[in-house]
């Protein structure tokens, strides 16, 4: 296994750690209470609220775990020592004017 792929593995291992806090954090956020009946004769209820914090936590989470697979596939995907697999197209290459649209744009209809 070379360095690559061994940094690619230890990324997919982190994203993986990354997304059980993340659940550990989102079910750390809700907090249920049992209230008891208010009247006489009232059925009783729970209520739920939920921890900003914990949630935001768990979201930032995620993200970086995303991150990290991102940039897994990007290392696995890549040629050697860095380079891309393929080069990219350039715009000349493409036929574009100016690498945004077609060289010439027609405006039909507009009189």
């Amino acid at each position: 296994m070379n360095r690559r792929t061994a940094v690619a593995a230890g990324e997919w291992i982190g994203a993986v750690a990354g997304v059980v806090a993340a659940v550990w954090c989102w079910n750390r956020s809700q907090v249920t209470s049992a209230f008891g009946p208010v009247a006489p004769g009232a059925p009783s209820f729970e209520g739920t609220a939920y921890s900003g914090s914990w949630i935001a936590v768990a979201a930032g989470l995620v993200t970086v775990a995303g991150l990290l697979v991102i940039d897994s596939v990007r290392r696995l995907r890549s040629g050697p020592a860095g380079e891309p697999a393929e080069p990219s197209s350039s715009p000349e290459d493409l036929g574009l004017a100016d690498g945004v649209g077609p060289g010439t744009v027609e405006h039909r209809g507009a009189e």
